[in-house]
């Protein structure tokens, strides 16, 4: 008679089967999932500062639009002209210049109203 014996396992069934193998399935598995973790919260907050860094852009872009608009038209005869005319006291051929300025100077002197009430001010302040 010829027995039956169970085959002998085979080393690869035996680690399989191991709980040592067990565990260091468990652990290559926290240790990815630890490593996941962190480049998601890199990959956030890379985006965060990438959305903020755009907001300036579009900031900075907008003011120099701005800048550009004032640089060209400082750059025109108009603006030119005006500069002339105020700084300068220029005026075009035939054209005559009033100033109505006057040459002394107008100080008004509230030292006495301190006292009086708030419509006495006012008055004063309009009619002397």
């Amino acid at each position: 008679m010829i027995k039956k014996t169970k085959p002998a396992r085979e080393w690869h069934h035996k680690i399989f089967d191991s709980n040592i193998f067990t565990i260091f399935l468990v652990l290559l598995l926290i240790l990815s999932f630890v490593k996941v973790t962190k480049e998601v919260m890199l990959r956030y907050e890379i985006n965060k500062e990438i959305k903020i860094l755009e907001s300036q852009l579009a900031s900075i872009e907008g003011k120099t639009g701005d800048m550009e608009k004032l640089i060209s038209y400082l750059n025109t005869d108009e603006y030119i002209e005006k500069q002339a005319r105020l700084k300068l006291n220029l005026s075009k051929p035939g054209e005559k210049q009033i100033n109505l300025t006057n040459s002394q100077e107008i100080s008004i002197d509230f030292a006495d109203d301190e006292d009086a009430i708030n419509p006495v001010k006012w008055f004063n302040y309009f009619f002397k």
